[in-house]
């Protein structure tokens, strides 16, 4: 699993960043990618990757500001011709999204070969997709906003053959029969398969904010705590706290700060302001720790699996 990063940039574009949309690649683990948000001109984006949008099975839309939905009807379109006639996708996001793209598809006369389904998320909904639990976290932002935490399920360990060779079991279908029964017996003893598995393989956490003020509230750090990713906004880097809260974002130094209460593996920010150079976000970078890092367009970060 890995997580990539199409556009980093927040509201207006720039040479260097697109408007906002990642994808979680989960084509060896569940064979889909999920994406999240749609800036303008993703379908173009995608063409500088090896992303199938056939395989894009599944869509979270954080918030409906032009910068996270532009790019949607475009994709959506462009994915009936590239491979995804028949191949059903879901989208998941705020009141309102099933309104605007039915008005867009009917205005501009567009139509789908294949089946689409719109599901208007609340605040705190609990969603099921392949063996993710998906939890709906309502932020704070100048319209409704979320932040979805996507939670993998534990994978049970692997059965230690080692062991079973000791006792004389040779390899086979009954390895596979073991590792599904409570107990197995050889030679007339009866053994607990629970002494012959490894250790539980812990299930991967992914938290992907929308655009919001920063958030210090113990429920939500609870929420958010345990992410081997979080994706927070940054639109402000220099210090201007009153001037992200204002305008409903975050200043990375404050997020830096209130997530020293939290444990994650990385910290990845996004959603950068145009306003500033290259070098502004080298340097900040470069103070950095080594969990967290500023995002550019095209960002690859791998996700593994972890052995509790």
């Amino acid at each position: 699993m890995k997580f990539t990063v199409l556009g980093s940039g927040a509201g207006l574009p720039s040479k260097d960043r697109n408007t906002q949309s990642f994808v979680i690649d989960c084509v060896l683990e569940y064979n889909e990618y999920i994406l999240i948000d749609a800036g303008e001109a993703l379908q173009h984006r995608i063409l500088h990757t090896h992303i199938k949008p056939s395989k894009i099975k599944n869509i979270f839309i954080t918030h409906l500001h032009g910068d996270h939905i532009f790019g949607l009807p475009g994709f959506l379109s462009s994915r009936a011709f590239q491979g995804g006639e028949g191949i059903p996708l879901k989208i998941y996001g705020p009141k309102g999204l099933t309104e605007w793209l039915q008005t867009t598809f009917r205005i501009s006369e567009s139509t789908l070969n294949y089946r689409l389904e719109i599901v208007e998320v609340a605040p705190h909904m609990n969603l099921r997709l392949n063996d993710f639990d998906v939890h709906v976290v309502p932020l704070s932002h100048g319209i409704e906003s979320y932040a979805y935490i996507f939670k993998e399920d534990d994978k049970i360990g692997g059965l230690q053959t080692d062991k079973l060779r000791v006792l004389g079991v040779k390899p086979g279908p009954v390895y596979g029969e073991i590792k599904s029964s409570e107990t197995f017996t050889v030679d007339d003893t009866v053994y607990n398969t629970s002494d012959f598995i490894g250790e539980t393989i812990k299930g991967r956490k992914i938290t992907v904010h929308g655009d919001t003020r920063l958030n210090s509230d113990d429920e939500y750090l609870k929420l958010i705590n345990g992410s081997d990713l979080i994706v927070h906004e940054a639109t402000f880097l220099k210090e201007e706290k009153e001037k992200a809260h204002d305008y409903f974002h975050s200043e990375i130094n404050q997020v830096l700060d209130v997530f020293k209460n939290i444990n994650y593996k990385m910290l990845m920010f996004v959603h950068i302001s145009s306003r500033y150079t290259d070098e502004d976000i080298k340097e900040v970078n470069a103070g950095l720790n080594n969990h967290a890092v500023i995002a550019y367009d095209y960002f690859e970060l791998p996700i593994p699996r972890n052995v509790q």
